[in-house]
């Protein structure tokens, strides 16, 4: 007995020796049994573990993302604080892990590298957006599209996935539902099929106008997207435009109040209102008929005019403004007529305080089919035939009109040849997709344009109410004056290899500057303006056909012409 007391003492000596052996071998080493990223690091020296923690970061990962495969370094996407991981390698175990070894799994200190976010955005390109539900009206025809969930990379997981030893690493996505889903689409589905279902019986007061087949009603369903469902909707317009003609014998225009011109003085005739179709009673009967037996019970109600009496009041037009008048000159009964047709689009003309005259816009395309004959236009030093000439003759009258009564003139063109029949330097040109005639209205009140004609002037007087400005104007002296040189043109008209010299009436050219300013009533200034000319001789012109090149700068003629 006493023998083996003796022989357990011996061998727990030995144990302790070999722990205190043990415990000297590991002072300054991790413990047995302590792993970190899948290393196991046990034994070794805080430098050691730093070392493999970097070299383990330097190691190639392959991320699979659905049927693509990135290899990238770990480290491109994991940053290792490898100082602060060793040291929680160092303190990990036991002290009965010097006698008996136990495996302790060091979680890493980890953040995201600095440019993670460029692999991460490419490896989430493997993802999908959500489609949302769709329903859409071909025709009659209800068409459904089904919702797809989408696919988005959950970047956390990729990254703590990373911080494990595995050598190959599956992306995580999560699924995204869709913001619309297909009960959304099915629903409207169903409420636009039922509207279209049959036709719409119009009555009136008793009286049956007919039916909108599903076809018409079409025209006017709208399927929109709210939220995260759809709504199914009439357009009252469309509704209105398909039904009115049917109603043609109880409908009423409602008539625009009437300036009236006499003298200086501008009077009002009121306006009258109208009665017509209710758009909002209409969606009301055609949405209640498609709920019911298919009958739209119709009403119609009053229409006000665009312009009622107390609109027209407000704009303050009472008397006359200004007024200007250009000689035809010698004109041609085409130029004649085509001066008459323009003043006629251009007379009853509103220009509200702060809008804009754009002479293109109101008188529109110069064309045959709006009425217009062949004039002339000029081109170069030339005066060819053209549809719709004598416009500038009317650009030009409306640029006085403008100019004396101190409007800011915004766009305004001179001709190329001077024309004696206008003022000096105050003539103005436009063309249809060309230089435009363009003021604004800056007076507190709206202007009225009227016209007035005869065979040989064109007038048109601006009607408001004055603030009483004074215009001063100056025109100056004619400078740089230059001879007629030949000029030259290519006209794809002409026939081919031909040459004809067209000769001008040799008058010089000339700039010359016109100066405005205009004072309000008080005397002080509102605006000072120069408007400078540029006029070219009228020289003869080289007109060559195709096939010929000319000598010199050329241009090139309208092949109408």
């Amino acid at each position: 007995m006493k023998r083996a007391l003796v022989l357990i003492g011996l061998l727990l000596l030995a144990a302790v020796a070999a722990a205190v052996a043990r415990g000297l071998q590991f002072r300054d080493a991790a413990k047995p049994g302590v792993h970190v990223l899948g290393i196991d690091v046990g034994g070794k020296s805080r430098e050691q573990i730093v070392r493999d923690l970097r070299n383990w970061n330097r190691h190639e990962v392959t991320i699979r993302a659905g049927e693509r495969s990135y290899h990238v370094r770990r480290g491109w996407l994991v940053a290792i604080n490898t100082g602060a991981t060793a040291d929680r390698a160092l303190g990990a175990g036991s002290e009965l892990a010097l006698v008996m070894a136990d495996r302790v799994d060091v979680a890493p200190v980890l953040r995201r590298a600095g440019g993670a976010e460029n692999v991460l955005a490419e490896v989430a390109r493997a993802g999908s957006a959500p489609v949302s539900a769709n329903v859409e009206l071909h025709g009659t025809d209800v068409v459904v599209t089904r919702a797809r969930d989408g696919r988005r990379l959950n970047k956390a997981v990729l990254l703590r996935r990373l911080s494990h030893p595995a050598g190959v690493v599956n992306a995580p996505f999560t699924s995204v539902p869709p913001a619309i889903p297909d009960s959304a689409a099915t629903a409207a589905a169903t409420e636009a099929r039922r509207i279209l279902s049959a036709p719409v019986r119009i009555d009136y007061h008793g009286a049956q106008r007919g039916a909108l087949s599903p076809a018409q009603v079409a025209q006017a369903v709208a399927i929109e997207r709210h939220g995260t469902a759809f709504a199914v909707t009439l357009h009252t317009e469309a509704l209105a435009r398909l039904v009115r003609p049917r109603l043609g014998n109880w409908i009423e225009r409602a008539h625009n109040a009437q300036f009236v011109v006499s003298g200086g003085k501008v009077r009002i005739v009121p306006s009258r209102p109208g009665r017509d179709v209710d758009p909002a009673q209409l969606e009301q009967a055609i949405t209640a008929a498609v709920r019911g037996n298919h009958v739209a019970q119709v009403e119609l109600g009053p229409r006000e005019p665009e312009l009622t009496t107390a609109k027209a009041r407000a704009l303050g037009i009472r008397e006359k403004l200004v007024s200007f008048t250009t000689d035809m000159g010698v004109s041609s009964s085409n130029r004649i007529h085509n001066v008459h047709l323009m003043a006629d689009f251009i007379d009853g003309t509103l220009i509200r305080p702060g809008e804009d005259f754009s002479f293109n816009s109101v008188v529109g395309p110069r064309t045959s089919e709006r009425g217009f004959l062949e004039g002339q236009m000029i081109i170069g030093s030339l005066v060819l035939p053209s549809i719709g000439g004598g416009v500038c003759q009317t650009a030009t009258t409306l640029f006085n009109d403008a100019f004396e009564i101190g409007l800011p003139i915004l766009a305004r063109t001179n001709h190329n040849l001077y024309l004696s029949h206008y003022p000096l330097g105050r003539d103005a040109t436009v063309s249809w997709g060309g230089p435009d005639f363009q003021f604004k209205n800056d007076m507190k009140h709206g202007i009225l344009i009227k016209t007035s004609y005869t065979d040989s002037t064109l007038t048109f007087t601006f009607y408001g109410t004055s603030e009483h400005r004074r215009v001063v104007a100056h025109t100056g002296s004619q400078t740089n004056w230059t001879t007629p040189g030949m000029n030259y043109a290519i006209d794809p008209s002409a026939p081919r290899g031909s040459v004809k010299v067209v000769s001008g009436t040799g008058e010089k050219g000339f700039d010359v500057m016109v100066d405005r300013t205009v004072y309000d009533a008080s005397g002080k200034e509102l605006r000072r303006d120069t408007f400078k000319s540029h006029y070219i001789p009228d020289s003869p012109t080289t007109v060559y056909g195709p096939g010929k090149t000319p000598p010199g700068p050329y241009i090139v003629l309208p092949s109408s012409v």
